[in-house]
């Protein structure tokens, strides 16, 4: 009998899962690498978009992850508060685990927000 109460707890505690992300709040933008050549020109433009994987983090602890795609663009919900963005191994730039971004969620609605990476082209 004890056995199955613990049981019918612990499934109850599982089922509950970590709460859902915010549908309200988070953050939208392109992400941009550049320079892309060592000369810049109206017809070459200093920057482009780049699709990668994007880790967030709120202190050390990893609480989002997200993708840009093709055009650059990336959307990830996440409740208000200041995070970090780590590119991941696939994004095309210098050292990426080393180029953080802090950024903060704004207390309501979306926070459109460009991140910008070095290539270290020069």
């Amino acid at each position: 009998m004890r056995v199955a109460a613990v049981c019918a707890f612990l499934l109850a505690t599982l089922s509950c899962g970590s709460p859902a992300a915010p549908s309200d709040t988070g953050l939208t933008g392109t992400v941009y690498r550049g320079p892309v050549t060592p000369v810049c020109t109206v017809s070459q433009p200093c920057d482009a978009v780049f699709a990668a994987s994007f880790t967030v983090l709120r202190g050390s602890t990893r609480v989002a992850a997200f993708q840009s795609d093709q055009q650059g663009h990336y959307d990830v919900r996440l409740p208000p508060g200041n995070y970090t963005i780590v590119p991941d191994a696939d994004a095309p730039i210098m050292s990426p685990k080393s180029q953080t971004r802090g950024v903060t969620v704004g207390q309501s609605g979306i926070t459109t927000l460009d991140l910008h990476f070095d290539t270290g082209i020069r």
